[in-house]
């Protein structure tokens, strides 16, 4: 397997990378997730996009489970995504803070009331449209939930061939 060398984008690409390169990337999505715990055991977990600030990612973590546990030990994360209009895979990684309280989770916990609404709203049109029932889906915050931070320091492209495309480090 052979590796493409990673491309040192300037903080100005780094941002316009996320936005432009990435553009499916919206809030409101689900994004898989992987973390590994103490012992190296791995776990892969799909979780909401809040929000996207240039090279910073923003989750909903509404279950509290097992990639909140491995977070508080070990902030390395990796986030699989593909564009299925392009064909093309995606590997973020980064480090994530997990956030409970204080006035920026207060702040992204009514943006994602947003989202729910937006979601809800997309769902009944999508409804009409088709003449079919999707099935109903409970979008309310538990009373226990996190935010999860996630500042991405590289992104790997993958093409259909499995091929790295290119690795931009940031």
């Amino acid at each position: 397997m052979r590796k493409k060398a990673v491309k040192k984008l300037s903080v100005e690409q780094g941002e316009l990378l996320l936005k432009d390169l990435l553009p499916f990337l919206s809030r409101g999505r689900f994004v898989n997730v992987a973390t590994c715990n103490e012992e190296r055991m791995p776990n892969v977990a799909p979780k909401i996009i809040a929000k996207v600030d240039k090279n910073v990612l923003y989750l909903v973590d509404h279950v509290i489970g097992t990639t909140y546990v491995n977070l508080k030990s070990n902030p390395r994360v990796s986030l699989g995504l593909v564009d299925e209009r392009n064909f093309t895979g995606y590997q973020l990684n980064g480090t994530a803070t997990v956030m409970e309280r204080g006035q920026e989770f207060q702040a992204l916990t009514e943006e994602f009331q947003q989202i729910k609404t937006d979601f809800t709203v997309q769902r009944i049109l999508y409804n009409v449209r088709s003449g079919t029932q999707t099935p109903p889906v409970e979008l309310a915050l538990p009373e226990k939930f996190a935010i999860i931070k996630i500042r991405v320091i590289e992104v790997v492209e993958i093409a259909t061939s499995g091929d790295l495309k290119s690795r931009f480090a940031l």
